[in-house]
């Protein structure tokens, strides 16, 4: 048997025999791969500010679910508005969902304090990174489906080679969990226009997702329209015949034809396209919403409504974007595309731009994947309606990137399709050059996917663990790298979560046993500083020395995390202590992030 003719057997062979078991082996080998690089990645990322709220709040709506489920606490009104609630609008904060964070606070009483199998601080990020390893599997799952299964392998790693995104899965955050969610909510809506479990399940992880992060209330929209546009598109034929037949007529009667087509068309196309998946939609969403958030177990309404209005009413902290320092509306409407184009590596932002246009070609030409339910289309809505409040200029942005993090699955997706599509277009020209070359052609064209996917995959993972553990500073080729970024007045970080970086130099400057302690300036790390502590990073002999003016003045050593808004706590340092030289400038790519000063001794 020639080589040939073995090879195309063998391919038969495979794809009518391992499809399923190979879809999924491949699936689970890329959430354990992505699990695992991101639990080891995040032992080095220091404690983001926000961080330490959601973990001593998941710690205690954990405490609360562990006796109401064994019946040993107490389930009313009073023990839950102690746990979830209060009158103030951040009270045991109650501004956010507790779905993540009651995860953090079971994970962490499950593998630190019984098993001890896990750092405290590992234990509460492992939910997050267990949901980005999900995220990471759904990825390939519909591409694959869609297009094929390099194209769903190139494009989960390119997802899971986003630095910043690949920064956030290893946090005990929402921002990675809401991204996951928020697939996995599309995911499950594409899956319940043509099966009829995933109607119901749809509804259920919706509800997940309203019960991590507030973005989730703006899914709907999306899906609503995505409904839609698919009702309408599976009954065109019966409304041409309708309005042809309406022709016949006066202009009036035409017009009243036309509009009678539409709505007869588009209830009729509803009813088709599975209801009750959008039934589950608003009743199982909502439901499971309620269920998991004794918050809401009373006076439900009024504590929607705070919820709501808190996030439609968020306070804007400082952030750096372009040279100019934003703290308040309006905001460039531009800022999600530049921040964009600047932190996604660009070997990927390419690849996105071509397979975006390969799916656009393949749609025109009539080759359609899964056509009835427009998954293009969705994956497009998706990321629009994950980008679009950006455009407005009244919404925060001082996450950046974290805010409209659910639109990246639907880039990688293209990512993914455009790398394969460009390695198969050279294959193509190749044995068009050279026609002995076509009776290698399977070989040849597998050869092509391997060396242009490991060039665009190999780009974006060299760009994500160079970008370790600061990858706040990090911006791509195009920005010029962290120097580029800074040159161009971009955030430098955020959060605090770069002080980490510093503590191996102030243990050299920890006192002798018995010497009083030397108090430390922590400045953005300082809600951060007791779980260092507990860590062993730092002895208990270099306190916090409190806050802004006073801490300064009572401080023996000081940081400065350095954002743009921050420049006047080095202005103080410098008052108070009498010098303007850090004994130490903690760099990224060149970049500085933290500096070290020491108050002189007289």
């Amino acid at each position: 048997m020639s080589a040939p003719h073995a090879w195309r057997r063998l391919t038969t062979i495979s794809h009518a025999v391992a499809p399923v078991w190979r879809r999924r082996l491949t699936a689970v080998g890329l959430a354990v791969l992505a699990f695992g690089l991101v639990m080891c990645s995040q032992r080095d990322v220091g404690i983001a500010r926000d961080e330490t709220v959601y973990m001593v709040h998941g710690r205690r709506y954990a405490e609360w679910w562990i006796g109401a489920v064994t019946g040993k606490g107490v389930v009313n009104e009073t023990a839950i508005t102690s746990h979830f609630g209060g009158r103030g609008p951040t009270d045991n904060n109650r501004e956010h969902p507790p779905l993540m964070k009651t995860l953090f606070g079971l994970s962490e009483r499950l593998l630190h304090d019984r098993l001890g199998v896990a750092s405290e601080v590992s234990a509460y990020r492992l939910p997050t990174a267990a949901l980005h390893a999900l995220l990471v599997a759904l990825v390939f799952l519909m591409t694959q489906a869609l297009w094929g299964w390099a194209e769903g392998f190139v494009a989960a790693l390119l997802l899971l080679f986003l630095p910043r995104l690949f920064f956030h899965a290893g946090l005990a955050c929402f921002d990675a969990p809401i991204t996951a969610l928020w697939f996995a909510t599309v995911y499950a809506w594409w899956r319940a226009l043509s099966s009829r479990p995933w109607m119901w399940a749809v509804g259920v992880v919706f509800g997940l997702a309203l019960a991590t992060k507030h973005n989730a209330l703006i899914l709907p929209g999306a899906i609503g329209i995505h409904y839609l546009i698919v009702a309408a598109r599976s009954q065109r034929e019966r409304w041409r015949a309708r309005v042809r037949a309406a022709g016949t007529r006066s202009v009036p009667g035409l017009i009243a034809g036309v509009i009678g087509a539409s709505v007869g068309a588009l209830a009729a196309g509803a009813w088709r396209r599975r209801p009750v998946a959008i039934l589950s939609f608003a009743v199982l969403g909502p439901a499971t919403l309620f269920a998991l958030w004794p918050w809401l177990w009373f006076d439900t309404a009024e504590h929607v409504r705070a919820w709501i209005a808190f996030h439609l009413h968020h306070v804007h902290y400082n952030f750096e974007y372009l040279g100019r320092n934003w703290n308040h509306p309006p905001f460039p409407w531009h800022v999600a595309v530049v921040t964009t184009l600047l932190t996604v590596p660009a070997a990927t932002l390419a690849a996105a731009a071509v397979g975006t246009g390969a799916w656009i070609a393949r749609v025109r030409r009539g080759d359609r994947p899964d056509a009835d339910a427009a998954p293009g289309l969705l994956l497009a809505l998706s990321a629009a309606a994950a980008v679009g409040p950006f455009f407005l200029g009244s919404t925060p942005i001082f996450g950046a990137e974290k805010h409209w993090a659910p639109a990246m699955p639907s880039l990688a997706i293209a990512a993914g399709v455009g790398a394969v599509w460009t390695a198969r277009q050279a294959a193509f020209w190749l044995w068009r050059q050279k026609a002995w070359l076509e009776l290698r052609r399977p070989l040849i064209e597998a050869a092509a996917i391997a060396l242009v996917a490991a060039a665009v995959v190999g780009a974006a993972a060299v760009e994500t663990a160079r970008a370790q553990p600061y990858a706040l500073s990090h911006y791509n080729a195009i920005a010029g790298g962290a120097p580029g970024g800074a040159d161009l007045g971009m955030n430098r970080q955020f959060w605090g979560y770069a002080a980490r970086g510093t503590l191996s130099l102030l243990r050299t400057e920890a006192p002798p046993p018995g010497a009083p302690p030397r108090p430390v300036y922590t400045h953005d790390a300082s809600p951060a500083w007791g779980f260092y502590q507990r860590a062993g990073l730092i002895p208990s002999s270099l306190p916090d020395a409190g806050n802004e003016t006073a801490g300064i003045e009572r401080s023996q050593l000081a940081l400065v995390i350095h954002e743009l808004h921050f420049n006047r706590h080095d202005y103080l340092i410098w008052k108070a202590y009498g010098t303007v030289q850090p004994v130490y400038v903690l760099r990224f790519q060149g970049v500085p992030i933290v500096s070290v000063y020491r108050r002189p001794t007289r």
